[in-house]
């Protein structure tokens, strides 16, 4: 299982840099948290955002703790039970910097990872006269450095490092190691086994492919529509009428943008009226950018 988490972290960081690198609007393009999308109804960005990394140095750290503390936590609880450790714990973590750090773009999987922290904790604490106690005593260290770190580097987003390990010290504390006994057990982990890939799944088609999370519309659209419709409006304050194929071709993102759309086309067709059509034009175009800016906290205005 690990080697899979490993080598989805990979595919999530080779097309980062494929797609245009570690800029903050390329970043959100790949399923960044940050709080106003999220609030605005992109939820996905809770689980998506574990998958991505800043950089090179921030995968490879991600990845060797990764390493060693999933060997540790999937020989305790086996494979399933770590999964559903590392997603929820790493989910839960979102939520904090969610709550916390609600302007601020967050990336990386150590939410997730110091929920395995955490869970080898729980567990030690809650099994004191096993090996797993002593195992979860050597973590402790781990657990403080990393927090006292996050402290005091601004860089580091520790409200999700924090959530995670609470997230992870829960399940640890709920989660019995090893197999179930019982073949109830059996068969209730195998379903949540099912529900959580299944929710893994369509988190990133909804994410992905916007047409199936009703009508949300992709980042790169948004911002395509926005620039040439600006452009559109330049050239018609240089006195130069926009051919009828500029306007068919813009990809309207929502409601207010389909009508700016049908506006411009009006514009276009019509040779009446056109003064007061472009006053109305202009007014819609700002208010759906002013709109717009402020969810996208100006990233939208760049250019892909």
């Amino acid at each position: 299982m690990i080697a899979y988490l490993i080598a989805l972290n990979f595919l999530f960081f080779l097309a980062t840099v494929l797609s245009g690198g570690f800029s903050l609007p390329n970043l959100l393009r790949w399923g960044a948290k940050f709080g106003p999308l999220i609030a605005g109804g992109e939820w996905q960005r809770l689980l998506i955002c574990i998958f991505l990394h800043g950089n090179l140095w921030h995968l490879f750290f991600n990845t060797y703790a990764l390493f060693q503390l999933g060997r540790l936590t999937e020989s305790v609880y086996g494979p399933r039970k770590f999964l559903a450790i590392y997603i929820a714990s790493g989910t839960v973590g979102s939520i904090f910097s969610f709550l916390l750090n609600f302007e601020r773009v967050g990336v990386g999987a150590s939410g997730a990872i110091f929920g395995l922290a955490g869970a080898l904790f729980a567990g030690g604490i809650k099994y004191r006269n096993t090996s797993l106690h002593r195992l979860g005593m050597s973590i402790l260290p781990f657990i403080l450095i990393n927090l006292a770190i996050g402290f005091t580097v601004p860089a580091i987003d520790n409200a999700a490092h924090i959530g995670g390990l609470l997230g992870g010290m829960l399940l640890g504390w709920i989660v019995t190691p090893g197999t179930p006994w019982k073949q109830w057990g059996k068969y209730a982990e195998e379903v949540v086994y099912c529900v959580l890939i299944g929710f893994v799944a369509f988190s990133m088609i909804t994410f992905f492919f916007p047409s199936f999370s009703l009508g949300r519309a992709p980042l790169d659209q948004i911002i395509t529509f926005h620039n040439r419709t600006q452009e559109i409006l330049a050239s018609i304050e240089n006195g130069q009428i926009p051919p009828l194929s500029a306007i068919q071709n813009l990809s309207p993102p929502d409601r207010k943008a389909h009508h700016i759309k049908e506006l411009l086309r009006r514009f276009v067709e019509e040779d009446q009226e056109r003064v007061s059509l472009l006053e109305e034009i202009e007014h819609s175009f700002s208010t759906w950018r002013e709109e717009i800016i402020k969810k996208y906290q100006g990233i939208i205005i760049e250019t892909p």
